[in-house]
């Protein structure tokens, strides 16, 4: 693969044909005789959108700042001209940067999003190339791309050809959130419809197979030869599934028992949800629609699923059902859902979520009609993850804030307990588990600290597991060759393992992504304890432990 000035991507067929391969550095995608289409859009250089949104990639990466950093730096970039500071969200930095569905961004949230890069270049001391660097340069270019496109769209309205389609204005009936207006769920359908056709093309490179396949080599038997580490695990990852398309991250994952058959559930970018079998290796399902924007997670308990997205919404999905849907439960958030986990209250199964309107909210998914339950009083900032456990058989959450604190509630008496503790940024990633008999919680944050808390203290103090120079994106406890650890996914590209007994580091982590893991599951297939993760580049990697 080569490029020139122009931006144009030419690839060599000889060398690709039938591979995955890397474009752009974004996705993972197959170029064969059947998916000429991604060789054709990603060629396409009359479109100034995806130019520009290439750029503002560049600009991003060249700063250093992942996604989740620059969404949450962007809450300190003061506004030009005196109005409200304003935080990106992920979904919309995506949207921004994406050159399989470029978009005009719009012109606070370009200012925000130029600004806070720059601040941080400045802060840091970076010299950035001279056409990424400059406010003044920057601004010069978001004028030349409206102007490009004002002109395309008076030449499409006096009947001359274009070859940039008219970008419809934004929609003055979105203004909680003006840089997502919601889709058509009849356009939206559209898209999935022919995402899926595509996977069906490409068969061999998302390895997706016809039933009655063989359980695959790598859950079969004993461990290669040579695989495993001194610690007593096989750190290689093995590629359960490339992209469904473009700049379509995996955001969630969740592992569990359906019908006595282990799986995985996965929430990705564009608002679907999918199912797959861990010992077949292969899907049980399509993208399944449900929501208008990114599902940022996904709760599993048997065969319910919950999952959250950033269109507001919860959604519970029957998984016996051959083609599951997913019911909406109660009406939508005024702002996205971050986090949703499931626990029980007096057998009864619940799901606890956490939202951007900074409340943590009690769901029954057996009547999904009926409103989620404020858990006590909102609090002071967005509630950006969740985690569920029993604290002395007390059903108990675990909330992580924006503003660095977690806090710990009794759901059954529906109140917060107590604050827990602080990180000095953003806490994106909880997880709840038993270690030495006891209950703790292991917590993830934007200051790139991965800690450890015993909640059966009287008041728990958190230990420094490691700290990494990155965002630690998600977290998960799970047991290796009889050792409690937890296992961490940074911004550094990094899977981490850390074991809860000693605190140490433990063997040298997870190796196979070349993306940093989004969300990280653990669950057991066949005796054996099995790691899911998904990744900013669309992919899902699992690892037999």
């Amino acid at each position: 693969m080569s490029g020139n000035r122009s931006g144009r991507i030419a690839f060599d067929r000889r060398q690709f044909a039938g591979q995955p391969c890397y474009i752009s550095g974004v996705s993972r995608c197959p170029v064969t005789p059947d998916t000429q289409w991604i060789e054709g859009r990603l060629d396409e250089t009359t479109d100034p959108r995806a130019e520009f949104a290439r750029k503002l990639q560049a600009l991003r990466q060249a700063v250093g700042l992942s996604v989740r950093q620059l969404e949450s730096e962007s809450e300190h970039t003061p506004r030009r001209r005196n109005e409200d500071v304003i935080r990106l969200k992920r979904a919309t930095i995506a949207g921004m940067t994406s050159q399989a569905r470029p978009v005009r961004p719009e012109l606070v949230n370009f200012e925000v999003f130029v600004d806070t890069c720059l601040r941080v270049a400045a802060d840091k001391k970076i010299a950035l190339p001279p056409d990424l660097a400059g406010r003044a340069h920057w601004d010069e270019a978001y004028r030349e791309l409206r102007d490009q496109l004002d002109r395309s769209k008076r030449r499409s309205t006096s009947g001359s050809a274009t070859t940039v389609a008219a970008e419809p204005e934004p929609s003055t009936a979105n203004q909680a959130d003006p840089e997502h207006p919601r889709h058509d769920p009849a356009e939206q359908r559209k898209r999935v419809f022919t995402r899926r056709r595509i996977i069906t093309a490409t068969p061999a490179v998302l390895l997706v197979a016809a039933g009655g396949i063989a359980t695959p080599r790598w859950l079969r038997g004993s461990k290669p030869a040579g695989a495993g580490t001194a610690d007593g695990y096989n750190p290689a990852g093995r590629l359960l599934s490339a992209p469904t398309a473009v700049d379509n991250p995996v955001w969630a994952t969740a592992v569990g028992v359906l019908l006595g058959k282990p799986i995985a559930v996965v929430g990705r970018g564009d608002g679907t949800v999918q199912v797959w079998d861990l010992a077949a290796g292969t899907a049980l399902s399509g993208p399944l629609p449900g929501h208008d924007k990114p599902v940022y997670s996904v709760g599993l308990q048997g065969p319910l699923a919950v999952s959250a997205s950033a269109d507001g919404t919860l959604r519970a999905w029957d998984l016996t059902l051959d083609t599951p849907r997913g019911v909406r439960m109660g009406d939508p958030l005024p702002a996205g859902v971050n986090s949703v986990a499931l626990g029980s209250i007096d057998g009864r199964t619940v799901a606890v979520s956490g939202a951007d309107d900074r409340t943590v909210r009690l769901w029954d998914p057996g009547t999904p009609r009926l409103p989620g339950t404020v858990v006590g009083e909102p609090l002071e900032s967005e509630v950006k993850s969740i985690a569920v456990g029993a604290l002395n058989g007390v059903p108990t959450a675990l909330s992580g804030g924006a503003d660095g604190t977690i806090r710990l509630w009794d759901l059954q008496a529906q109140r917060a307990i107590r604050l827990l503790g602080m990180h000095a940024d953003v806490v994106g990633t909880l997880v709840i588990g038993l270690a030495n008999g006891k209950t703790m919680a292991v917590s993830g944050s934007e200051d790139g600290e991965v800690r450890l808390w015993d909640l059966t203290l009287s008041k728990p103090s958190g230990t420094t597991l490691g700290r990494i120079r990155n965002a630690v994106k998600t977290v998960a406890i799970g047991t290796i060759s009889g050792r409690t650890v937890a296992i961490s996914g940074n911004d550094d590209n990094t899977i981490r393992i850390w074991d809860l007994a000693t605190g140490a580091p433990f063997g040298g982590g997870l190796t196979g992504p070349e993306r940093g893991a989004e969300a990280i599951s653990i669950g057991t297939v066949e005796g054996r304890t099995v790691a899911v993760s998904g990744h900013w580049d669309g992919t899902i990697w699992t690892w037999n432990l």
